[in-house]
């Protein structure tokens, strides 16, 4: 693939990642719309959703990526499709047993698993625990048609049609925006028509399949209906599918804890938690794994080829690129994040004041959060481009053994409820990031973070004036603008208030950065200013 079309590639799958972040988000703002604010039926919807994703997360995940792509896409291009195709296949068929056992399984001890995951609900309503059952067995079909998708998407990629692989995600999340905007009610009596919301979603993930299938089909000429478990080929997939799988299952059992703890607190607490943990992760997605994406191959070749000078030089690049963007954006949620909740989630008064409070509180909690997981992204790329994966294990078991001890000690022993619970997962990503950072040395001789410190420092130093100017304008400055608080302006009126006050702060943050030579700043200005002069040339 020539350097022009590996940029296009890449644009486009940066294309649909902010897509299908921007319809998931809108997908999670219309539950409290449209399901009473946050209230105990918004509570047992987000409840009901995390056996299906983490039995997705454990059995599938990015391992579809890290084995069947390599495997597959290297038989094609060696020209021997067939053998590919019958190594594949085991791979196929054994997935799709282990996830229909599964998924039969999670509708059986549904009670049992919910008792674990949401077991706060025992101590409230009974009837919100049992709508909580209710709904993650009907959701339970959901992991077996996604895996069924993802198997179709690393398909279509092993042979470089990446189009329907990419934008697949942002239809499904636009078939569910669709789904709970036209079969929800307003009837507090009938759960909002939630139950056939979630019946909608599991159609939509049906058709997901439906839509990846219709283009890959057209591959599954050479598919084969056996499990050759002897084959050294489907041994390999097996063994570069696991470290990814535990990497899933790890970040999704982290969550999972986080969110067990904040079940028991009041009604509402864990789709204040779910809405303000989905806000912290679009700046993420955008930023740190995209970049991760790209990084992972150019590292692989140069540790491949013992270039540990230019390797240091390019993954000391990538965290101060993600750093630059992902340090301001922390510090905003950290001073802005009423504001932006209000903007994002408060529509036609579904929430209340407190429940804006209690989300944008939390959403601060989670603020450092986004700083150490944009470096645990990037560090955790690089041990896999080193061939390992048992470090950032050994981090993200030990961090989820932080944040469960941490979660269990502020239910206990603080009132800090919420975001008590954010702070400890918070916490738990600092220490996974400590270990990533400490134990890499080890991968590569003379490797030294701390050649990227006095760039990162002059970022907090830009960060922090930048955070001043934006509380300064939220506080005050947007007050006097609008003639009142921004809860009670209309809708449009909020969005420029946000806007207004964003671009203060970008603009600050450029100023500072730019007159502090932070290089990622200087680089970007140097590019507008070639482009501007290119536009005048013409």
């Amino acid at each position: 693939m020539s350097k022009k079309n590996i940029r296009s590639t890449a644009f486009m799958i940066m294309l649909s990642v902010l897509l299908s972040r921007i319809l998931g988000f809108f997908r999670t703002a219309l539950i409290p719309i449209k399901m009473g604010g946050l209230s105990d039926v918004s509570d047992a919807y987000n409840a009901a959703f995390q056996i299906p994703d983490l039995m997705y997360g454990l059995l599938v995940g990015g391992a579809i990526a890290a084995s069947l792509i390599p495997i597959l896409s290297g038989f094609v291009e060696k020209e021997q499709e067939k053998k590919g195709w019958s190594v594949v296949s085991s791979y196929i068929n054994m997935m799709m047993i282990i996830m229909f056992a599964f998924t039969i399984l999670g509708v059986v001890f549904a009670p049992q698993l919910m008792s674990l995951v949401a077991s706060g609900f025992k101590n409230q309503d009974p009837s919100k625990m049992e709508l909580t059952i209710r709904l993650t067995r009907i959701l339970m079909p959901i992991s077996f048609f996604m895996m069924l998708s993802g198997l179709c998407n690393g398909i279509l990629n092993s042979y470089s049609k990446f189009a329907v692989a990419a934008f697949g995600p942002t239809f499904y999340n636009l078939a569910c925006v669709l789904s709970i905007l036209f079969l929800s009610n307003d009837d507090a009596a009938s759960n909002y028509g939630v139950d056939k919301v979630v019946i909608g979603i599991v159609i939509c993930s049906f058709l997901y399949f439906i839509l990846q299938f219709a283009f890959a089909a057209k591959y599954f000429k050479n598919y084969k209906p056996h499990i050759e478990v002897h084959d050294p080929d489907f041994t390999l997939m097996i063994k570069l599918a696991v470290p990814s799988l535990l990497t899933s299952a790890l970040m999704q059992l982290n969550m999972i804890v986080s969110k067990s703890y904040t079940t028991q607190f009041d009604s509402g607490s864990l789709s204040a938690l779910e809405l303000a943990n989905r806000t912290w992760q679009m700046p993420l997605g955008i930023i740190a794994q995209a970049v991760g994406v790209a990084v992972l191959p150019g590292l692989s070749g140069l540790f491949a080829n013992n270039k540990h000078g230019e390797y240091e030089k390019r993954l000391n690049t990538s965290l101060r690129l993600v750093l630059f963007l992902g340090i301001p954006s922390a510090f905003a949620f950290a001073v802005f994040s009423q504001s932006i909740v209000q903007l994002m989630f408060n529509f036609n008064n579904s929430l209340t004041y407190e429940n804006v409070q209690l989300t944008g509180a939390i959403l601060t909690f989670y603020s450092v959060a986004l700083i150490a997981q944009c470096v645990n992204t990037i560090m955790n790329r690089a041990y896999y481009s080193t061939k390992n994966s048992m470090i950032p294990f050994w981090g993200g078991s030990i961090s989820i053994g932080i944040n469960f001890l941490l979660a269990y000690l502020i239910t206990m022993y603080t009132s800090a409820g919420p975001k008590g619970i954010a702070l400890a997962y918070s916490i738990a990503t600092v220490i996974n990031m400590t270990i990533l950072i400490s134990s890499f040395k080890k991968r590569i001789p003379g490797y030294k973070i701390s050649k990227n410190f006095p760039a990162v420092g002059k970022m907090l130093v830009s960060s922090l004036i930048m955070a001043l100017a934006v509380y300064l304008s939220d506080t005050y400055l947007m007050k006097l603008l609008f003639h009142g608080s921004m809860m009670d302006i209309s809708k449009m009126m909020q969005a420029l208030w946000v806007i207004l006050t964003i671009l203060i702060g970008v603009l600050i943050y450029v100023i500072i950065s730019y007159l502090l030579r932070i290089e990622e700043c200087t680089d970007l200005v140097k590019s507008i200013k070639n482009k501007l002069k290119k536009i005048g040339n013409k």
